[in-house]
Formats: structure tokens, C-alpha cells, sequence
């Protein structure tokens, strides 16, 4: 339940979000609720705990782009928090469309991107239990954005999203990544990438082999094929040698 004052007699009451209309218990007046004015505050909840983020991280720094060993980094601290976004619904050219903005002014990484998934969404009351994560409170307001979005207001609404930032140690260089704390998406500004160096000198010896191979093959046949081939199988065991050592 969502609680506001009635226009008329200045009395509180309670509605349900979507509604449209509300009757006053107090003076009678039929209410219309306009979503535009009115801001709803919403929270997602963690469906990963701090054990479990640790493994999805560990399985995003093994990936094919990071560099090698990057998934036995040592975690130095995972921090779980709730952090505060605007989620705008706007009528542009007839079009519905969302926007989310933050809150909250911060230098982690992704958080301007966020996608809310509506179903998720639960109302943010005294009853919601945050236990002990830490609800980061907004410092930007909603005129920041508002006067920049496209099409017409229909709804707006705070929504605090969880997230996990994770702080990691590599090769003596600190890193971080935060973490979707519902969806499990890992966001980050920068991290080891795998050098592609040796990939490249073993493309370019391939290349070199079967360049000479076919050439000589145009005038000795049997050696310059041979070569070529030569050329193939050295490029295909050097990859797999790089692959497994890098």
C-alpha cells in the first residue's frame, strides 16, 4: 500500500499502486491519483547471496577474453547494497518507454545502465526487511533528469536496485566489479584483459609457412606443398599451445 493526503481535507489514505481513483474515507472526495505527480518507492531483492556471487565472478574472470589465472584472484571484500535509481515511464510519439537514471552520484561502474525488470519490483515499506545490507540513500534529485528526458511524464518512481561490489587483488594491481545482486550481470570499467601477442606471432608464422609453401609448391610440387602443410599443423599446435600456457 502507498499512503497520500487527500487534496481536499488534507486527510491520509492508503491505495494500491495503479490505481486510478480513490474515495476519501474522511471527506467523501473522489480522488484521482495521477501518476506523473505521485513518486513510488520500490526495491528488488537479493536472489544471490555472498556465496554465490563469489562463484559467478569466478566463472566471468575464467571467460576467453580475461586474462589467464584472473579466476584465482584473492577477493579482498564483497560489500552488499541497495542502491537507489530513478526508474522514469515516459509516453514519447505514442510510445511507452523506460528509463532508468541514478540516484545516487557514484563512480562504480555500470550502475547507468541498469535494466529493471517491473515483475520484480516490490513495494518499499516498513514491512520490507533489508536486514544487514545497506540502503544507500539518493543525493541527485529527479529534476536532474526531467527536464532532459523525452515525451511526457507518465510515472516515476525510486527504485533501489541490489547490487554487490567486489573488490579483487591481480598480479599486485586492485580491481573491482559490481554485480547484479538479482540477475547476477556483472558490470566493470576495467579489468586484466588476455594478451593477444602471442596469439597474433603464431598467426603470423602460420601465415609466413603457408605463403612460402605455396609459393614453392607452384614451382616443386611435392617439398612446397609439403611445406605448406607444414605451416597448418605448426599454426594449429602453436594454438593449442598458446591456448593452454596463456
Amino acid at each position: 500500500m502507498v499512503t497520500m493526503n487527500c487534496p481536499k481535507c488534507g486527510a491520509p489514505f492508503e491505495y494500491e499502486p495503479g490505481m486510478r481513483f480513490k474515495k476519501c474515507d474522511y471527506c467523501g472526495t473522489m480522488i484521482y491519483i495521477d501518476k506523473s505527480q505521485v513518486m513510488f518507492y520500490y526495491i528488488i531483492p537479493f536472489t544471490i547471496d555472498s556465496k554465490q556471487v563469489i562463484q559467478v565472478f569466478r566463472r566471468w574472470a575464467s571467460g576467453p577474453k580475461m586474462e589467464k589465472g584472473l579466476e584465482n584472484s584473492r577477493i579482498k571484500n564483497v560489500k552488499a547494497m541497495y542502491f537507489p535509481v530513478y526508474r522514469f515511464v515516459r509516453d514519447v510519439d505514442g510510445k511507452e518507454e523506460v528509463m532508468v537514471k541514478p540516484a545516487k552520484t557514484t563512480l562504480l561502474p555500470g550502475l547507468s545502465n541498469l535494466k529493471i525488470p517491473p515483475g520484480d519490483m516490490k513495494i518499499f515499506d516498513s514491512s520490507f526487511k533489508v536486514g544487514n545490507v545497506n540502503v544507500i540513500h539518493p543525493d541527485l534529485t529527479m529534476d536532474t533528469y526531467q527536464k532532459n528526458l523525452p515525451g511526457i511524464g507518465k510515472e516515476q518512481e525510486i527504485v533501489y536496485f541490489p547490487i554487490y561490489e567486489i573488490r579483487y587483488e591481480f598480479q599486485g594491481k586492485e580491481y573491482s566489479v559490481v554485480v547484479d545482486g538479482s540477475a547476477g550481470e556483472i558490470f566493470t570499467s576495467y579489468y586484466p584483459p588476455r594478451s593477444s601477442v602471442p596469439y597474433l606471432s603464431i598467426a603470423m608464422l602460420t601465415f609466413f609457412l603457408t605463403a612460402v609453401g605455396a609459393a614453392v609448391g607452384t614451382m616443386v610440387s611435392a617439398s612446397g606443398w609439403l611445406l605448406t602443410i607444414g605451416g597448418l599443423l605448426a599454426g594449429i599446435g602453436g594454438g593449442y599451445y598458446i591456448a593452454k600456457k596463456y
